[in-house]
């Protein structure tokens, strides 16, 4: 039964984790939407259902060598699985709103301009 109250879309971004200001894990997210996240991670190690973490998302920018932006937004652990960990967002206000949308409109393209995609 679909539980979630906003719609998804396939992103592949990448993403850390950050437990208490220590960085837990990084993965890609294959998914996002103004409720949530799925990130593809190889070990779900150290991550426990419903603990609040924080999530960085990296959004490169268009030029070589640079860092691009990145947004951290809070979220809570709502379910683990084998091939990740999905993650519901909390403590909305219009910073995390725009940051979401921004996120949800950012398209990753590799050096031959085609939108790149997870390998997952």
């Amino acid at each position: 039964m679909e539980k979630r109250w906003s719609e998804r879309k396939r992103l592949c971004v990448g993403v850390e984790v950050y437990l208490n200001g220590d960085l837990l894990n990084s993965g890609h997210s294959s998914d996002i939407g103004l409720g949530g996240t799925f990130l593809g991670i190889d070990s779900v190690v150290g991550i426990n259902q419903d603990v609040n973490v924080e999530l960085v998302f990296r959004l490169l920018s268009d030029g070589a060598g640079e860092e691009g932006v990145r947004h951290t937004v809070h979220a809570r652990v709502v379910r683990i699985a084998d091939q990740g960990v999905g993650f519901k967002f909390c403590d909305f206000d219009t910073g995390v709103f725009r940051s979401l949308q921004e996120i949800m409109a950012y398209q990753k393209h590799n050096s031959s301009g085609q939108r790149a995609s997870c390998s997952r």
